[in-house]
């Protein structure tokens, strides 16, 4: 009997050791941006935190940082951004800016 408790506590453990792992990895994973304009999926508002070429890392008002792709396609409305702006941006499913103001 009680090597089959030791066995099943040895399972449950190792289960939620594997499950830690896959969801680590799955954090560090990078989304794969859309790089052409769509749907809109839903409004971004938040600071610019960076800019990295055509990649806008957005901070939104949750503390949620959000990579956002911005293409010659976006619209800029009231200017373009730069580190520290305020922006309020219509993004796709796959984090095209359609519009940045």
């Amino acid at each position: 009997m009680k090597v089959a408790q030791i066995a099943a506590a040895s399972a449950m453990i190792a289960a939620f050791g594997f499950s830690s792992v896959a969801l680590a990895s799955e954090k560090d994973k990078k989304p794969k941006l859309d790089t052409k304009p769509g749907p809109a999926h839903r409004m971004l508002e938040g600071k610019v935190k960076q800019i990295d070429g055509d990649v806008y890392t957005v901070e939104d008002y949750e503390g949620n940082e959000v990579q956002v792709y911005v293409s010659k396609e976006t619209k800029h409305l009231r200017g373009t951004k730069k580190t520290g702006d305020s922006i309020r941006a219509e993004i796709t499913a796959g984090h095209h800016a359609n519009s940045l103001q």
